[in-house]
């Protein structure tokens, strides 16, 4: 029974991990509309805002590869009644992709080419999950 134990600690140990890196949601997203618009990322008081038509929204996403001022597209879910720690923005745009609007023009479809690696950390989860169950319950069985 140690070892089972060991086993399920080790199990919640790689997907918290893999939450933690990303493979998880950063934000809580209770409903939404769908969002989808070109703008500016600009400098807040706290945060980096995504800034299109006059308002301004916290991204909630990965936009690490861009930088304050340059041009965006922004795909997400907007929640105009989030708590964060930006005083400013009009709500947050979570779930969000961020993209170059040079390789994806806004009122395009986005249509991304098969990519074998974004599911890795998923699999290789799994992968060793099943396989942690395996091999503990060979011992369990001996």
């Amino acid at each position: 029974m140690w070892c089972v134990g060991k086993t399920w600690a080790a199990v919640a140990g790689i997907l918290a991990l893999h939450v933690a890196a990303g493979g998880g949601a950063a934000f809580a997203q209770t409903g939404g509309t769908e969002f989808d618009a070109c703008g500016v990322l600009v400098r807040g008081t706290e945060c980096t805002l995504f800034e299109t038509g006059g308002k301004r929204y916290l991204v909630v996403g990965d936009f690490s590869r861009f930088r304050v001022g340059d041009a965006v597209r922004v795909v997400g879910k907007l929640n105009p009644q989030c708590v964060t720690i930006c005083s400013e923005g009009e709500g947050c745009i979570g779930d969000a992709e961020v993209f170059n609007p040079e390789l994806f023009p806004c009122g395009t479809p986005i249509q991304v080419p098969f990519d074998p690696c974004s599911g890795l950390s998923l699999t290789a989860a799994t992968a060793l999950a099943a396989f942690g169950l395996r091999l503990a319950s060979r011992r369990a069985g001996t």
